[in-house]
């Protein structure tokens, strides 16, 4: 068999096996638990399935902006400007971990000690900063608007 990556954004909520026949109508079959937990999933179609709660939290987290799973969408793309778009904001995300962590460090309250030199981090965020730059003004050369909100 081939191998395959899924890359959606879906809507889900906590509900037992039990509960997801009675949602749908159906009667459990006799070898199948009731109690299992899982999630009612919908998808963006309107189509809806369950998953056991294994492979569920397996394969999904909790959509936050600010995290990078969050790009996973747009860098499936066929749009060169959605590419993009999850290039700048991967990038950005990144830069304010980085940043964080650099102000923990120096207020002395980051939880591990860093193995390389501060020197390394802070030619790594300047580096970060032009990158962001650069991206930001190709985004207006090229009409790529991004700000908008991905979902």
């Amino acid at each position: 068999m081939k191998k395959y990556v899924g890359t959606k954004i879906i809507e889900a909520t906590e509900m037992n096996r039990g509960d997801y026949n009675k949602y749908r109508g159906w009667t459990i079959p006799e070898n199948e638990n009731p109690e299992d937990e899982g999630f009612l999933v919908k998808y963006s179609d309107g189509y809806e399935s369950w998953s056991p709660k294994k492979q569920f939290e397996e394969a999904y987290r909790e959509y936050d902006k600010t995290r990078l799973p969050s790009t996973a969408v747009l860098m499936q793309s066929n749009d060169y400007k959605e590419r993009f778009k999850a290039e700048y904001l991967q990038l950005v995300i990144r830069y304010k971990g980085l940043k964080a962590m650099i102000e923990k460090w120096d207020k002395g309250t980051l939880a591990f000690n860093p193995t390389c030199p501060r020197s390394t981090y802070n030619m790594q965020i300047n580096a970060m900063s032009e990158y962001i730059a650069i991206l930001e003004a190709r985004a207006v050369m090229e009409d790529i608007d991004l700000e908008s909100e991905v979902y």
